[in-house]
């Protein structure tokens, strides 16, 4: 496959991917509007807690899935400026492998895995 190619490609499932995340996002920014509205409505002190705990995981996944999509638009405009699949530390290529399997990375291997050994530390 030629890199025009897999740019190609990689655009494809980038754009895929923003476009689901975007769905995830509003369809959680509507349960959160849905379950704000019905809040209160129940006074057993249980039901309070369930809201509580639903209402934290459903921030949680937008908080994910805002962060994913701010990671996935970051790698579209890479590919834009014709640095994706360049490593942001070494300035090294990234492994098509690696982009494959996370399209939006944005370090090589090495690099990767250097600053996880110094995370642990």
């Amino acid at each position: 496959m030629t890199p025009t190619t897999f740019f190609a490609a990689q655009r494809e499932r980038l754009e895929a991917e923003r476009d689901a995340l975007l769905a995830e996002i509003a369809a959680l920014d509507r349960e959160h509007a849905d379950r704000e509205e019905s809040a209160g409505i129940g006074n057993v002190v249980a039901e309070e807690m369930a809201e509580t705990l639903a209402r934290e995981r459903d921030l949680a996944l937008r908080s994910n899935a805002r962060d994913l999509l701010e990671q996935v638009n970051a790698a579209l405009h890479r590919i834009d400026e014709g640095t994706y699949g360049i490593c942001a530390s070494c300035g090294g290529a990234i492994a098509a492998e690696r982009l494959e399997a996370l399209p939006y990375a944005t370090l090589c291997i090495s690099c990767q895995s250097a600053r996880e050994r110094t995370r642990r530390w």
